[in-house]
């Protein structure tokens, strides 16, 4: 009775594995499928402590970290669309963006939220050269200057 019991669970097992297998697979590739990025937007910021406030980095200027930079799509009207990024105490942050499709978009580089104590010498919104999808190799850094309130 005993090896007819082992036998049947065995069978269960075997059943409920390859069953979850199979569901894993088909949402793998279902995920996998969906997730395909035909484009992507690859630059960089840096912030610094402008203490000249020339709008211009210089070699005694120190860089400015935990400031947060986002991406925006102006022509499409969709706000916010890089992955989440806050300079590091190098003042620098890569910026990713994924672009299904290829849309035709009019990006733009922004500070989210300028540090307390500080105002920009720089733009406060850089738009991106429209040439965008013709140099996707090249690095492209985008600068924020800060300097102290007096």
């Amino acid at each position: 009775m005993s090896k007819i019991i082992e036998f049947l669970l065995g069978s269960i097992l075997i059943t409920i594995f390859t069953i979850a297998l199979m569901l894993f697979s088909a949402l793998h590739y279902v995920f996998k499928a969906g997730g395909i990025i035909d484009c992507e937007w690859h630059a960089s910021a840096r912030t610094w402590i402008d203490l000249n406030g020339d709008g211009f980095v210089n070699n005694d200027e120190p860089a400015l970290g935990d400031v947060k930079i986002l991406v925006d799509d102006v022509k499409n009207q969709r706000l916010n669309i890089s992955w989440p990024a806050v300079t590091n105490k190098y003042g620098d942050v890569p910026l990713n963006v994924p672009m299904p499709g290829c849309p035709d978009v009019d990006l733009e580089v922004y500070v989210a939220d300028i540090p307390k104590g500080y105002h920009l010498t720089t733009e406060p919104r850089i738009e991106v050269d429209r040439g965008l999808w013709e140099r996707l190799d090249s690095n492209l850094v985008y600068y924020f200057g800060f300097i102290p309130e007096q």
